[in-house]
């Protein structure tokens, strides 16, 4: 579930703040660097949509002739007439979906407090000073908090957005509520902009369809569909195309055609699954190497050319890992490249090592009740044959599910790592180092959280918020001023080009999915009694 405000997502500001300071930095030092450099035309696989014939035994996964979109009736308790039920939810859910995420619209008051307020990318580095800017209509309360307090409701195809005088919880199914507020740690002299600041962006959603839990146990249902043939031969090494990579393709453009045919204009898939055989069946390593194609995205032209500049530019990685040191998932963005990498075994998710080897007992997503886990990230950016980045973007999180709540928990635990030649890494170090160990250690380390509530009939609240200490620094606001400028020239025009492509997706999905509801419908064969 998507939880949007103003136009900028929640969870979106805690992962691009990890861009923030390389992208402001670099603006300030460097102009960015532009190559056309674009995947091969002729490198996508040839597919053919036609039904694939599955032999061997399942092993735990879902039986090859079960449509994929099957696990949404998992959005509905078990009961009579579940997959009408799920079917109910999944549409109203869509349907606001579609609103709040490609719709939104501002008040003309917001929408002038947007325009003062920094752009997404630099709101957190900039957040020592924004306190103390005149401009910005906060609402001052006695503690020394300055606070902006947002509504958003549904209107039709649009959600509208419009300023509040307080800040407070929704009441009613598809109503938003939201907060940035900032306070000053300690309390600065009158009119002094202070040291450093807590910020606090949040918002609230009550909903009326499903809640977090019932989405987790929806995923557990995608795992165990996740597979090609199961059948022989299999493969020798990660990465190769073959039959096991056409059996899924062909598989999603007979399931999903019209979502597959997007999926496959946007991106040229090299690989996308890989089966091995052992001593407990085979098992399935996803393992999606998927280039952008840009020449597909000519009809969202400023979205082209923004990928058009990250592709030679961008490097970035990300891995969930347990305390063994095993991955659970990993995640990358290189030249252009998506790869996407997680295990299952008997239709469950699966921890592998370094190697891409199973290592460990496998877990159904839908029977945690409560776990921990770390992430680990680095981004790389290369201009003028020059490498800037952070490393050590490292992230503890906890998880923790009963009948009625789902909550996840994600704080900073380590400070992490500024990255760049030497000479210019000592003036990154002078202007962002302090910034960066506040950020990972001042007032508990930057934590972001996502939660579900039952909160009785038939209503379920979100919660999701980041909270932070962010240290003022004048000269990083400087650069980020003047990357700024650079970056938001562009920046809502690509936005609205994002958006028209998402939406494109979701009609696709959509078609497909209204295609399988007879099949869906008729799930409720074996569910009734349950």
């Amino acid at each position: 579930m998507t939880i949007g405000t103003i136009d900028r997502p929640i969870f979106r500001h805690w992962v691009a703040f990890s861009f923030a300071i390389i992208l402001t930095i670099l603006c300030g030092l460097c102009r960015a660097a532009e190559s056309n450099r674009a995947a091969p035309a002729d490198s996508k696989p040839t597919v053919h949509a036609q039904t694939v014939e599955f032999g061997p035994p399942d092993y735990g996964f879902a039986p090859a002739s079960q449509n994929l979109l099957a696990p949404t009736i998992e959005l509905a308790p078990p009961g009579p007439d579940r997959a009408g039920r799920a079917e109910a939810v999944f549409i109203r859910q869509m349907t606001f979906q579609r609103k709040i995420s490609f719709h939104p619209e501002l008040s003309p008051e917001l929408d002038r407090v947007v325009d003062v307020l920094p752009p997404r990318q630099s709101t957190l580095v900039r957040a020592g000073a924004l306190y103390s800017a005149d401009d910005v209509p906060w609402i001052k309360q006695k503690d020394g908090t300055h606070e902006i307090c947002v509504n958003g409701e549904p209107r039709e195809k649009d959600y509208y957005y419009a300023l509040a005088r307080e800040c407070s919880s929704p009441e009613e199914p598809e109503r938003f509520s939201g907060i940035f507020a900032l306070k000053p740690t300690p309390p600065p002299p009158d009119g002094a902009t202070p040291e450093s600041v807590r910020g606090e962006l949040g918002g609230e959603l009550m909903m009326n369809t499903y809640g977090g839990g019932e989405f987790v146990d929806m995923l557990a249902g995608f795992t165990r569909e996740t597979r090609g043939d199961l059948a022989p031969p299999w493969d020798k090494k990660p990465g190769e195309f073959n039959h096991h990579d056409r059996a899924v393709l062909d598989r999603f453009n007979h399931d999903l055609p019209h979502f597959s045919s997007r999926i496959e204009h946007y991106l040229e898939f090299k690989n996308i699954l890989d089966e091995f055989d052992g001593p407990g069946g085979p098992y399935v390593l996803f393992n999606m190497d998927a280039a952008v194609n840009l020449h597909a995205l000519k009809q969202y032209p400023h979205l082209a050319e923004f990928y058009r500049k990250l592709v030679p530019a961008v490097v970035a990685a990300s891995g969930i890992y347990d305390s063994k040191g095993d991955f659970w998932m990993r995640t990358g963005f290189e030249h252009g490249h998506i790869r996407i990498a997680f295990m299952v075994r008997n239709g469950m998710l699966t921890p592998f090592n370094a190697n891409y080897q199973p290592a460990g007992e496998s877990v159904a997503l839908n029977e945690v009740r409560h776990g921990s886990y770390r992430s680990l990230a680095w981004v790389h950016i290369k201009s003028l044959s020059l490498t800037f980045g952070l490393d050590n973007l490292s992230f503890e999180s906890d998880y923790l599910r009963d009948d009625h709540s789902m909550s996840l928990v994600n704080h900073m635990d380590s400070v992490p790592v500024l990255v760049a030649p030497p000479g210019i890494h000592q003036l990154m170090d002078l202007i962002a180092g302090e910034f960066m160990r506040v950020l990972a250690q001042g007032d508990g380390g930057l934590k972001t959280s996502v939660e579900s509530k039952r909160v009785g009939g038939g209503m379920t609240e979100f919660k999701a918020g980041l909270v932070g200490e962010y240290h003022y620094s004048p000269t990083l606001e400087f650069l980020a001023r003047i990357g700024d400028t650079i970056a938001d020239k562009h920046d809502e025009t690509v936005r609205k080009e994002e958006r028209a492509l998402g939406e494109e997706l979701l009609d696709a999905l959509m078609v497909d999915y209204n295609n399988a509801r007879p099949a869906l419908i008729s799930l409720d064969r074996g569910t009734n009694a349950q």
